[in-house]
């Protein structure tokens, strides 16, 4: 267990992301619709910083919030009085031991997080967690050695025991996200697999992992892993609000498969549609992948897709960006069969873009990528900061770009941004 009071805590003010497009302010003053506002946090390696919208602009905290180890994923409580948050060193440090938490806040009446109970110490590096939708648990999925734990939640919001599960329970290769289907019986493990390396290894197949879910624990029910779980790099998935279908995209391959949610929250054998998530597929320079998948947060009908752009080339010496996307995808869903259009990719103006946060009302996104590089104008070269994107979301779901906050890094990573609802 980690102590509460080595966590230097500094709350942010009292103004919230109130300003959430055209009409945010109305909404968000709107005391019926209970956390409405979202305060955006992104962090650095360990640092956790409050963003705030002031008109058409992005401005960063100057003070953060320090938690144990660097940020991997953060998931609010459905009551949204609480909010949790993965943490890790695995990416950053070289000592022989790492260290691995979950972190439990309060948050407050301004979006601000406090810390509730000490940090629950883990085996391994979570690299995503998710909350049941009767706020009973938090599950986190580890990458390596692919694998879940599950941890009881007090009445209070703090962390409690952890939950035996059964042995052997397969989590297939690189667990990379996990989720609480709607019915809140199932669990679905997203399952990337690994990429071949010739005289190192074979391809690590790809695949979706559901479970039963009951008091916490977890049985093996279904795997879905099309032609084998081969070139099947799975990332993240959502949700359609209705329950029937769940979005999944592949990293590697650039795609967007849509399952159908049957009885007994059984998937689809296959998907029921293939979707490519770029502008120009064909164009494929190397180091082209997905990253975030997103459902808008009220409109039930669009879907946004992360293309992230990590390709690089030789010029001048430095390695500059190879021209690959750096977009946000977005997708008009049917709201009788499921299927994602792609209607618009919106340029991130940045490299390696990582994660989306919405706010809640569904008027404005930021997206963020992870760090610094450069990119080739002509016969010259340009550096391109770490980024924080801003977007309006207008009334058919397409995006509509603000304005960038180049964010300083030194040398570390902005690897996770979200929204706390409040």
């Amino acid at each position: 267990m980690l102590d509460r009071r080595r966590f230097n805590v500094l709350l942010g003010g009292t103004a919230g992301w109130a300003a959430l497009g055209p009409l945010g302010r109305a909404a968000a003053q709107n005391d019926d619709d209970a956390h409405a506002r979202g305060a955006v946090y992104a962090a650095v390696d360990a640092k956790l910083y409050r963003i705030r919208r002031d008109g058409d602009r992005l401005t960063r905290d100057p003070r953060p919030l320090v938690l144990p180890a660097q940020v991997q994923e953060g998931w609010q409580h459905p009551s949204g009085r609480y909010f949790y948050l993965a943490s890790s060193d695995q990416r950053t440090s070289t000592a022989r031991v790492r260290h691995h938490y979950l972190n439990a806040f309060e948050v407050d009446s301004s979006g601000g997080l406090r810390p509730l109970g000490n940090a629950v110490e883990l085996a391994h590096r979570p690299i995503y967690i998710t909350v049941d939708r009767s706020g009973e648990h938090v599950i986190s999925a580890f990458s390596f050695p692919s694998s879940l734990a599950v941890h009881r939640l007090e009445a209070d919001g703090s962390i409690g025991a952890e939950v035996e599960q059964p042995a052997g329970l397969d989590a297939g290769y690189y667990a990379h996200a996990v989720y609480v289907l709607p019915s809140n019986r199932s669990v679905l493990l997203v399952a990337r697999g690994n990429e071949p390396e010739p005289a190192i290894h074979t391809e690590d197949p790809g695949g979706l992992y559901v479970y039963g879910f009951e008091n916490g624990r977890l049985t093996s029910k279904q795997t879905v892993a099309p032609n084998g779980g081969l070139e099947y790099r799975a990332r993240h998935a959502d949700f359609h609000p209705s329950g029937r279908w769940v979005y999944v995209d592949l990293e590697t391959q650039n795609l967007l498969h849509t399952y159908a949610i049957g009885e007994d929250d059984a998937l689809s054998e296959e998907p029921l549609f293939v979707s490519t998530t770029l502008a120009a597929p064909e164009a494929y320079r190397g180091g082209q992948t997905t990253s975030s998948i997103r459902m808008h947060p009220t409109n039930g009908r669009t879907l946004y897709v992360a293309n992230r752009g990590r390709g690089t080339e030789m010029f001048h010496g430095e390695r500059v960006a190879n021209g690959t996307e750096n977009t946000i995808s977005v997708f008009d869903v049917d709201p009788h069969t499921g299927e994602p259009t792609l209607i618009q990719t919106a340029d991130t103006h940045s490299i390696a873009v990582r994660t989306m946060a919405f706010a809640p009302d569904g008027r404005s996104m930021v997206a963020a990528n992870t760090a610094p590089g450069y990119v080739r104008v002509e016969d010259r070269l340009e550096s391109v900061p770490a980024t924080l994107t801003l977007y309006d979301i207008e009334a058919d779901g397409r995006l509509t770009f603000k304005s960038m906050l180049p964010v300083e890094t030194r040398g570390e990573t902005m690897f996770w941004c979200g929204v706390v609802r409040y």
